[in-house]
């Protein structure tokens, strides 16, 4: 009898093993989302000696959009910093953001992209792609949260615009408490 009751608990435990593995290996589910943001201050510093050189530091904010598997995203307000290094309009940027979720949750995310300008019909013709990723979550929504994807941001006027992104959530299993 308790020899089966060992059995019974060492089974007991390599299924939780089993389950907790799962739990941390958590399938990553797919979200989405438009943000619509706005430039709220931005510096430009010509590289001297190259005229159509220009190092551009900006900081703005954005109110995301965003319904079924993300729509805890939804409604939440976004603060960013960015800087660009730009040739003719094109070139690389990088920048961090902090989200603040409704439920109080906040996640701080980095992301770095391409920026090019070409000429349309005489007019400028600007894209923002890249990729971001979350480098910590908090509260009930993010804090055992890793996320990653890629946007692509269309300007809608000189201080404006919309990045519509997209990416993949994958929840982690909280860590156990320490022992007493």
């Amino acid at each position: 009898m308790r020899s089966q009751a060992i059995l019974l608990g060492a089974a007991a435990l390599s299924a939780g093993a089993t389950l907790l593995g799962t739990a941390r290996a958590g399938q990553p589910i797919d979200i989405s989302g438009k943000d619509t943001c706005k430039i709220t201050e931005a510096h430009a510093l010509p590289v001297e000696g190259d005229q159509d050189h220009v190092l551009i530091v900006q900081k703005g904010t954005c109110t995301r959009s965003a319904s079924g598997q993300s729509s805890r995203f939804d409604g939440s307000q976004i603060n960013w910093v960015e800087t660009d290094d730009l040739v003719k309009g094109s070139g690389t940027l990088h920048g961090y953001l902090i989200e603040r979720l409704k439920d109080g949750g906040t996640e701080q995310c980095r992301y770095t992209g391409l920026m090019t300008t070409v000429m349309v019909n005489g007019k400028q013709n600007t894209t923002r792609n890249g990729t971001w990723e979350m480098i910590r979550g908090t509260g009930p929504s993010l804090a055992n949260v890793q996320m990653r994807g890629i946007f692509k941001f269309t300007p809608t006027s000189d201080t404006g615009g919309v990045s519509d992104w997209q990416g993949t959530l994958t929840e982690e299993a909280p860590a156990p408490p320490p022992h007493a």
